[in-house]
């Protein structure tokens, strides 16, 4: 049977070149996004304690930045409207 399983260089090749050549950020970003989670669940299959530990830690650094995201969008949508909000 073939081995079709990409390894750690590939992956780094594949990933990066994406990254790279995309103009759009945020674009740029979801592919940065996709990178970490095919990057966690290769480290889920050879530590799944590690990979939660790892996830936790990353879905705590997103979470942060959302709500600070969240802050600053809610923040402009309060100065459109001469600062009365809601919140």
């Amino acid at each position: 049977m073939a081995r079709d399983r990409t390894g750690p260089e590939e992956r780094k090749i594949f990933h990066t070149g994406r990254i790279d050549g995309e103009r759009n950020g945020v674009r740029r970003f979801w592919l940065a996004v996709c990178w970490t989670a095919a990057e966690l669940k290769h480290l889920a299959k050879r530590d799944p304690a590690k990979a939660h530990a790892v996830g936790l830690d990353l879905a705590k650094q997103m979470r942060g930045i959302a709500a600070d995201l969240n802050r600053k969008h809610l923040d402009h949508l309060n100065d459109q409207k001469g600062g009365r909000g809601r919140v």
